[in-house]
Formats: C-alpha cells, sequence, structure tokens
C-alpha cells in the first residue's frame, strides 16, 4: 500500500509582544549622604561668610567644601573630565587665595556647576549636555525642595521606620497646614481688626521668642544656601527634550527666493562696509598717524568721546553676522557674501585696534587704570569672537557651536585673568612713569584704591615725592575715606578676610610704621 505523503505546513509564526515602553524611574540616591552634605555646606558656608565684612580665604575653603559634597554623592564613575574639573577648581581656589576678585568668583561658579553636572547627569551624553542641564536643575531648584520632603517622608513611614522617623514625617506633613494657615488668616486679619490685633500680638510674641533664641536673618541665610546647594548635590532628572533642540537649531525660513536674499543681504554688507570704511580711514589719517585734526575738531574730545558707542557697534556687527548666515544654505553658502562678510569682519578688527589706540591716549593723558587694563582685555575677547564668527560662515558651522565656542572664550578669558595682578601692575607703570618724569601728575587716590595690590607702588611713590601719604596698618587707606588698611594676617579673627596678596605686599605697609 502507497502512503501518500503531503508537505509539513509549518505554522506562521506569532510576531513578537511589543515591548512595553521605558519608564523614567529615580536613579537610585543615598538619603542619608544627602543630608549630610546639606548640612556640611550650610555649616561651612556659616562658618567662612557669616559676619565677615569681606570675602577673602573664606571663598577658597568653602568652594573646595562644596565640591566634596557633591563628589560624595556623585553616581557617574570618575572620567577624565572629572580629573580636569576638580584641577581647574584647584587653580581657582589658589587664585582666589591670592586675591578675590569678580572673575575668580565667576570661575568657581561654573566650574561647581561643571562638576555637578559631570557627577550626575548621563555620562554617554557629551560634556556640554551634562553642564547645560545642570544649569536647568537650578532653574529647577523650587522643585528639589518638595523632592526631597517627599523622599523624608517615605522614607518615614516605610515599613522599616522607627518612632523618630515617624516623629519627622509627621512634622514635616504639617508645613501644608502652616502655609495654608498663614494665607488664610492674613485675609482674615485684614478684613477682622479684632482677629488681626490677636494675629498681631501674637506674631510679635512669636518674633520676640525666635530672635531671642536665633538670629533671623541667620536662619533664613541656612534656608536659602540649603536651596541653593540642594540641586548641586542632587539634581532633578531632565528628558533629552529640554537640551536636544540646542543643536538642532533651524536656520531661518526661506522667506524669499535665494536669489533675492542674497541680493539683499549683499547690499546690505556694500552699504556698511563703506560707511565702515570712511570711518576706519578717518581714524587712519588722524588717530593712526598722528596728522592734525580739522579745524574746529579737539583731539582729547575725538579720542575720548564715544568709545561705548564704537564698542555696542562692534558688538551689534557680530549680531547682525549671525544671524545673516543663519539662513538658509543656499543663501549662506554664497561666496560672495562670505567676501562680503569677511570684509566686514576686517574693517571691525581694525576699529577694535583703533578702541585699543583710544586707550592709550587716555593712559598718555592720564594714567594707567585697572578700568582699562580689563577694557583692553575685552577688546581681545571681542576679536577671539570675531574669529570663532569668520570659523562659523567658512566652514558653515551652526549657531549652537558659535555659542558653545564663544562661552568657552569668555570662561578661558576669566579663568586666566584671575592669575593677572592687574592692579599692581598698573599703578607699579604710573610710579615708574612718575620716576622718568617727576613733573608728571598721577591720582594718588587710585594708589589707595588699588588695595593691597597698590601698596608697594604706593611705597616708591611716597620715596619719589614725600608729599605722597605714606601708608601702613595705623594710617587711613587714604585721604578721603575713614576705612583702615586691611590686615595682612591669619588668625582667628581675621582669616575670612585674609588674602595671600596682602600678606606678600605687607612689607609695603610695615616700612612706614
Amino acid at each position: 500500500m502507497i502512503t501518500a505523503e503531503y508537505p509539513t505546513v509549518t505554522p506562521p509564526l506569532a510576531p513578537p509582544p511589543v515591548a512595553p515602553p521605558p519608564v523614567a524611574t529615580e536613579p537610585p540616591h543615598s538619603l542619608p549622604r544627602i543630608l549630610l552634605g546639606l548640612i556640611l555646606v550650610v555649616a561651612a558656608f556659616d562658618v567662612c561668610f557669616w559676619g565677615a565684612s569681606d570675602m577673602g580665604f573664606s571663598l577658597a575653603v568653602f568652594m573646595p567644601v562644596l565640591a566634596g559634597a557633591i563628589l560624595v554623592n556623585r553616581e557617574n564613575p570618575w572620567r577624565r573630565s572629572t580629573v580636569a574639573i576638580l584641577a581647574l577648581l584647584a587653580g581657582a581656589c589658589f587664585a582666589t587665595a591670592i586675591e578675590t576678585g569678580t572673575t575668580n568668583t565667576l570661575a568657581l561658579l561654573v566650574l561647581v556647576l561643571a562638576l555637578a553636572g559631570d557627577s550626575f547627569y548621563n555620562p554617554d551624553d557629551p560634556a556640554w549636555t551634562r553642564w547645560y542641564s545642570q544649569c536647568l536643575a537650578l532653574a529647577f531648584a523650587p522643585g528639589r525642595m518638595f523632592w526631597l520632603a517627599a523622599r523624608l517622608a517615605q522614607a518615614s513611614f516605610g515599613q522599616s521606620a522607627g518612632a523618630g522617623s515617624r516623629v519627622v514625617a509627621g512634622v514635616l506633613l504639617t508645613i501644608p497646614a502652616l502655609v495654608l494657615a498663614l494665607v488664610f488668616g492674613a485675609l482674615l486679619a485684614s478684613g477682622n481688626a479684632v482677629f488681626g490685633t490677636w494675629t498681631g500680638n501674637f506674631f510679635n510674641w512669636l518674633w520676640n521668642a525666635i530672635t531671642s533664641l536665633f538670629d533671623f536673618w541667620r536662619v533664613v541665610m541656612w534656608g536659602f544656601v540649603a536651596f541653593i546647594a540642594l540641586p548641586l548635590l542632587r539634581p532633578g532628572q531632565f528628558a533629552s527634550y529640554w537640551w536636544r533642540w540646542i543643536p538642532t537649531l533651524p536656520r531661518w525660513p526661506e522667506l524669499i527666493p535665494n536669489n533675492g536674499a542674497i541680493f539683499s543681504s549683499a547690499l546690505v554688507l556694500v552699504v556698511l562696509n563703506l560707511i565702515f570704511g570712511v570711518a576706519n580711514i578717518a581714524d587712519a589719517l588722524f588717530l593712526w598717524s598722528g596728522a592734525p585734526l580739522p579745524a574746529g575738531e579737539e583731539y582729547k574730545a575725538y579720542v575720548h568721546e564715544g568709545f561705548d558707542t564704537l564698542i555696542f557697534t562692534v558688538i551689534l556687527t557680530a549680531f547682525v553676522l549671525t544671524v545673516m548666515f543663519q539662513q538658509s544654505l543656499g543663501v549662506a553658502r554664497s561666496a560672495t557674501l562670505k567676501v562680503l562678510a569677511l570684509l566686514w569682519i576686517a574693517q571691525n578688527v581694525f576699529l577694535i585696534a583703533s578702541c585699543a589706540l583710544r586707550i592709550r591716549g587716555y593712559v598718555d593723558e592720564s594714567q594707567l587704570t585697572v578700568l582699562r587694563l580689563s577694557c583692553l582685555i575685552f577688546l581681545a575677547l571681542v576679536a577671539a569672537g570675531f574669529a570663532v564668527l569668520t570659523v562659523k560662515i567658512l566652514r558653515e558651522r551652526s549657531i549652537a557651536w558659535l555659542i558653545g565656542r564663544c562661552c568657552i572664550a569668555v570662561f578661558v578669558t576669566f579663568y586666566i585673568t584671575q592669575f593677572l595682578d592687574l592692579g599692581g601692575y598698573a599703578e607699579n607703570y604710573n610710579v615708574a612713569w612718575l620716576a622718568r618724569e617727576p613733573s608728571h601728575h598721577i591720582d594718588t587716590w587710585k594708589l589707595y584704591e588699588a588695595g593691597p595690590a597698590g601698596w608697594p607702588a604706593a611705597r616708591r611713590a611716597h620715596e619719589l615725592d614725600r608729599s605722597i601719604t605714606v601708608l601702613n596698618e595705623d594710617a587711613l587707606k587714604g585721604p578721603n575715606t575713614q576705612e583702615e588698611v586691611a590686615l595682612a594676617q591669619f588668625d582667628a579673627k581675621h582669616w575670612r578676610e585674609f588674602s595671600l596678596r596682602a600678606y606678600w605686599n605687607r612689607w609695603a605697609l610695615e616700612e612706614g610704621k
């Protein structure tokens, strides 16, 4: 018997089950470490700054404590970026110990933000996204206090919570009732005179009781520091859409055909190049060559007036070029526009050099100051910004690339400047000028105003001209102020205001006794 064989039919495979979307879960955290870090930061801030008349060595002490609290709560593994940030932070702390100023304070704040972002956000993301996310965390700082209260309540009412934890949780749960009681109590007090009198008497009694035990503003300072420090010790987790839009910033939509946009942009650049060309020719003839000015013009007014306007003009140029080359690539790639833009940039660089020469004119007429040195540094920063803008135009980089490189240039400028003794250099320059030309008048008040950086110059100026007031620890800081000279000693009373520059330059005071 022959048996028929039929082909085996394989049943179709069932489609694989659809994977559920990922659930955003909170990364593990250690609540005791967070609380310990907060207590440490608040206590360090209180010791370093409460009651201090001026920031000095205290800032160089507090910032490492804050960085240590961040590292204790760190989630990400250590990377080269972490080591680099800590090395830069150590350098900035050293500069702060020498002398506290705006530049090193801002540099320290930026580095602490970078360290926190490097410690908590996805290590696989680019570094700038981690740092930007940390800046967002500060913007959402109020929510972190609610997060901490919720975690404390969760830990207190958990299955393993003890009696002490429940007491803490009960205290936290009274906060909403207290807040609402204050709101509605204030409303009723404004509408009911008797109730308002009673509540007023009660709050006066409560205020007197609190102020007798604690300094009210000191307690407020504790709360504010904890409010700011919490996002640095445990920032919120942000979805990628909060920062992903930055590298994909779109170019301007094509409102008109490319040919029309190129013609309009080229016409703008031609007109502005002509205007700048005429102004630069005037500077070349009368500022650089030293030729006599036309009748009715004074050299002093020509050099002094309009400096701020010229700086604003240069910055506005950079903005206009950025907007113009953010158009569609069909327009931004135009060789004609690139040539005209580069010509305009070259004219602005010449204008920057003319501004620097104007500052030189200020110095020749009076003296060198920290402000004028700072203006020169700012002009160098603007020139660096134009170099970055040139790269963007030639290589058709994104605006996100331009913003990032400009931020780096600003940080590098601030970081380098914090190590420069601008006050000492300026005053030594002025005194050296006085030594060469005894008839040259210098503003002796600037010698005192420079602080410890100007002490050696003031000592030398007194030796050259005995009419200049001598400085010493018992004398006044200057002829127009009653502020005493800061003591350059590191002891229990003055350690927070101590600076190494004052200690190094103290000899200029001691010789005057």
